[in-house]
């Protein structure tokens, strides 16, 4: 973003890659809003706000408890991107001038550990690390909900917030406790010695 030329022949030069509100003092609605939109800007009258609308990545580490209420650290990630800006910048806080989508990518960060925290609290910890499919369906779900307004049918349930869900994956997940996980190898350790000595 570079702001050229002087007042009154002032302009905002926007490249295609970035998002766009650009509102006018005395206009109730914005002025200029869309992706890559240059516009003439006065500083005495005009606001902007810059929002980038590349795909971001959050990654979450989730420390869970198990139905058995054992600890399992949960590693996941989840990626996003607006969908409709003209709702996004409306209910979402792009304030940070540096790091326009942080505060909502550690929103996002929140709202899908407690997912994933609540989901792992109905599971044994056998069902959580034979079978992640559960825990990837309870977290897109939720997000899609408070994202998109979707629930699990892809049925609208309100506006959303304008941005679209792309990825929900589990990478990993694992016992906290070391004696724990040990304890769950000691039968296939036990049954690999006894064909091994057959």
């Amino acid at each position: 973003i570079r702001e050229v030329g002087v007042w009154p022949f002032r302009r905002v030069i926007v490249p295609p890659n970035v998002y766009i509100v650009h509102t006018r003092l005395g206009h109730t609605e914005p002025v200029t809003i869309g992706l890559g939109l240059s516009f003439r800007y006065n500083p005495y009258t005009d606001a902007y706000l810059v929002v980038p609308a590349a795909m971001q990545t959050i990654g979450i580490i989730a420390n869970s408890i198990s139905r058995e209420k054992q600890g399992i650290n949960v590693l996941a990630y989840v990626q996003w991107q607006i969908n409709d800006f003209s709702i996004a910048y409306r209910k979402l806080d792009f304030s940070d001038l540096r790091d326009p989508l942080g505060i909502v990518n550690a929103q996002l960060r929140e709202q899908a550990e407690a997912a994933i925290k609540d989901k792992i609290a109905t599971m044994s910890i056998e069902e959580v690390l034979t079978d992640k499919q559960p825990i990837i369906e309870e977290l897109t779900e939720r997000l899609k909900a408070v994202a998109e307004g979707r629930s699990g049918g892809n049925q609208a349930v309100g506006e959303g917030l304008g941005i679209k869900i792309v990825t929900v994956q589990i990478k990993e997940a694992y016992v906290s406790s070391q004696r724990l996980w040990e304890h769950l190898q000691a039968p296939f350790r036990h049954l690999h010695e006894k064909n091994a000595n057959i």
